[in-house]
Parts: structure tokens; C-alpha cells; sequence
């Protein structure tokens, strides 16, 4: 499932105003969300059956608001890990919130099905009895096993330069929760996060029982990371020593 960033509401206000779909985003009359879409501070996400508007709440939390017409499948589910994806490694988001009222079990099925839990319950004007979900940067990491693929791919890097290099350090046997480690932050550095990829691959590392990295340059992006030192960024890995 492939997702966008957009800051066109044609395609978000057509979903928003379906007639399957308005009435349970509240209130009255015809939606415009041009304005919030529009806005760059706000990120709204499209794939090709809806979306998604993240709107922040204080730094690096925010909170997301799904539109999707009914009879989608599992298109909406597999379009909101997409975008967990695009959020949590593009921008300095650590915290995804959304509100579910309890009357609307189709969007608490999305937000428990996104790995949204709850955190505390209230009145919510216009919709009742209402729970407040989140999802935090550490937890998508360790339930989403697509990221393995990025810290395999970075660990066959690595072995390979140790290989060639004739390195006598031991390799390293596959973890998968390492891996979604290492492919989180991998992908956080890719896309131009290499301090938010670093401090969140450390705090995992010190509770995980790893060594941390090392941020040594931001321009270029070089890390120590132990077994060598890596160029890391949007070119893609280089390892430039190995040990």
C-alpha cells in the first residue's frame, strides 16, 4: 500500500462528504477540509480508497483523523500502517492519538487493528462517550514486522564489508526485534531523520541490551555503529571502515 503526502482536499473532501461517511464526523452541512489540508504544519496522507489528517498536538505528537468510504476491504488497515510508516520515519512524530467514540465501532476496529490502544475515556461534545487511543514510536516498531526486511538488509550490508574486509568480529545472529530496531531507524536516516533514527535506535538499544551508535557527522551522515563506520542518508548505506 503506497501513501502521499498532499495539500489538495479535492480528494479528502469527496470522501469526507460521502453520505456513508459524514455523518459520523459531526456536525452539520457540507465539510471543507482545504483549509487544514492546506495548512504544512498538519500532514494529510492519500492513498487511492482515502486517507488520513495528522494534526499536532505538542511536539511530536499527533493526532489523526481516518476518512475512508465503507466496503474498502482491508484496504484502510493496510493503508494506515503505510502511513504509521511514512509518519513515524519522515517527521518528528514519537506519538500517534486519535479519539473513538464508542458509538463508531468501524473506527475503533481501525484504530485497535493500527495498533491504537487505550488510554483513558471521556465526553466527547457532539459524540458521547468517547476513547482516547494512542500508539507510540517504540510499540509500532516492535509490532510491525514489515521493518525487519530494512534491518536485514542493513546487517547483510554490514557482513558483507566485514567479509571482504576480513574482519574477525562475530556476526550477528538474526533478532527480530533487532531487526525492527535497525530497520526503524534505518529508514528514519533514509528519510532524513538521522537524530530522531539515532536517539530511537539508542533507547531501544540501552533497554534491548545492544551497544548504541554513534552520530558523528550530520553532513554527511556518518555513524559509528559498533562493527564499523556507516554512511547513512537518502543515497542509502556505504560502509566506509570496517573493525
Amino acid at each position: 500500500m503506497i501513501v502521499r503526502r498532499t495539500l489538495d482536499a479535492t480528494f479528502l473532501n469527496e470522501v469526507a462528504n460521502d453520505p456513508a461517511v459524514r455523518p459520523a464526523l459531526g456536525g452539520e452541512g457540507e465539510l471543507d477540509l482545504s483549509e487544514a489540508v492546506a495548512d504544512p504544519a498538519n500532514l494529510a496522507l492519500v492513498c487511492s480508497s482515502g486517507g488520513f489528517v495528522l494534526t499536532p498536538l505538542s511536539s511530536g505528537a499527533y493526532e489523526v483523523h481516518s476518512l475512508f468510504k465503507p466496503g474498502q476491504g482491508t484496504a484502510p488497515v493496510r493503508a494506515m500502517r503505510a502511513a504509521q510508516e511514512w509518519v513515524f520515519t519522515r517527521t518528528d512524530c514519537v506519538s500517534i492519538w486519535s479519539k473513538v467514540p464508542k458509538s463508531n465501532r468501524a473506527a475503533k476496529g481501525l484504530a485497535l487493528a493500527g495498533g491504537l490502544r487505550p488510554m483513558f475515556e471521556g465526553d466527547l461534545l457532539g459524540f458521547g462517550p468517547t476513547e482516547m487511543v494512542e500508539l507510540p514510536i517504540m510499540r509500532w516498531a516492535m509490532q510491525s514486522e514489515s521493518l525487519e526486511k530494512h534491518g536485514e538488509r542493513f546487517h547483510a550490508l554490514l557482513e558483507k564489508a566485514k567479509r571482504k574486509a576480513g574482519s574477525s568480529l562475530p556476526t550477528h545472529a538474526h533478532d527480530p526485534a533487532h531487526e525492527r530496531a535497525v530497520g526503524a531507524a534505518l529508514l528514519m536516516f533514509e528519510h532524513g531523520q538521522p537524530q530522531k533514527g539515532a536517539a530511537f535506535y539508542n533507547t531501544w538499544a540501552g533497554v534491548g541490551g545492544y551497544s548504541p551508535l554513534s552520530l558523528l557527522s550530520m553532513s554527511p551522515v556518518v555513524v559509528d555503529a559498533g562493527d564499523a563506520i556507516v554512511g547513512l542518508g537518502v543515497a542509502g548505506v556505504e560502509v566506509l571502515l570496517c573493525r
